[in-house]
């Protein structure tokens, strides 16, 4: 049996188990690769247990609506398939080893999160990717054998727009140790505006663990649509200010009712309602319901909304 070493890992991910039916290789085995080597690459991904999330979801879709913009990407089935290759392991949750081994074929993104605990990989490959000169030898390989000139450009360019807006990422975490400011820093000014969405939308999104601030609620879909948004709180058209402390996690309702200052956020971080809304209108207690509820915070202290922040908007957008 051949020695699992660097070698042997870049022939078996040019051997991928594919369909290639359609007259070239199904594309899904190698997105989700190159996914899962940039989140090892990020630090999302620091254990060899890899569960199906947000993280993951965000990631392959922005590989794959890169390529195929047209055609709809769904994570499950290379996360379920890659166990054929040899060196993608899954470990079902608890009642469900004696079936999960007797299916062929996915039939729902579904059935993965119902049956699926996480999957890892070998421990030899895993201990290869942690290395950056590894991870870009690997993704050299993926990219040249499955994909054609034009998807290669278009792999190319998301991959560096995904490597800027990790370093945007870090440049926020590091201003979030610094007071405050409503002053944009002159090195946040080089980054393109894509970029500087790309990161404020992931970190505002992982820090509130893609769940509304204001009632909690946490939807997502394998398809990697989710009910919530990485909101300014501060608009991003007076302030173009990213800062984390800028931002909060608000889904549709509350998004939109935030930003027509509905509600707003007090120095307490309590829900505040516009006298405008009735509690006595059963159409409104969607939102009467939360005055004075505390908002959910970021574990981290330093990340929490800037009190001058929310200053501004309960003067300049709340309705009193």
């Amino acid at each position: 049996m051949s020695e699992k070493n660097l070698d042997y890992y870049i022939r078996k991910f040019t051997q991928l188990r594919i369909d290639r039916s359609h007259g070239r290789p199904a594309p899904h085995k190698p997105i989700l690769l190159l996914s899962i080597i940039e989140l090892i690459e990020r630090g999302v991904i620091s254990t060899n247990e890899i569960e199906l999330t947000p993280e993951i979801v965000s990631t392959f879709l922005s590989y794959w609506n890169a390529l195929y913009p047209d055609q709809k990407g769904i994570v499950a089935l290379p996360f379920f398939h890659l166990k054929s290759d040899g060196f993608w392991h899954i470990v079902p949750n608890d009642g469900y080893e004696k079936s999960f081994n007797l299916i062929r074929h996915i039939k729902s993104s579904y059935q993965i999160r119902d049956m699926v605990r996480h999957a890892y990989l070998d421990k030899e490959l895993f201990a290869l990717l942690l290395l950056d000169k590894n991870r870009t030898m690997f993704r050299r390989v993926i990219i040249n054998d499955y994909f054609d000139p034009e998807e290669k450009n278009r792999l190319v360019k998301a991959i560096n727009l995904s490597r800027k807006a990790m370093k945007y990422e870090h440049l926020l975490i590091a201003e979030a140790n610094e007071p405050y400011t409503a002053n944009i820093p002159q090195e946040r000014i080089r980054f393109k505006e894509k970029v500087r969405e790309a990161g404020f939308r992931h970190l505002i999104m992982s820090i509130y663990n893609y769940t509304c601030s204001v009632c909690n609620m946490r939807i997502l879909t394998l398809e990697g649509a989710s009910v919530v948004d990485a909101a300014h709180i501060v608009p991003f058209s007076v302030s173009a200010n990213d800062d984390i402390r800028n931002g909060i996690a608000l889904c549709k309702l509350h998004h939109w009712s935030f930003d027509e200052g509905l509600i707003s956020i007090d120095d307490s971080f309590r829900v505040m309602i516009t006298p405008l809304l009735n509690a006595q209108r059963p159409t409104e207690w969607l939102l009467t319901g939360l005055k004075n509820k505390q908002i959910m915070l970021p574990q981290n202290e330093t990340l929490y909304p800037a009190q001058e922040a929310l200053h501004y908007h309960r003067e300049n957008k709340f309705i009193k």
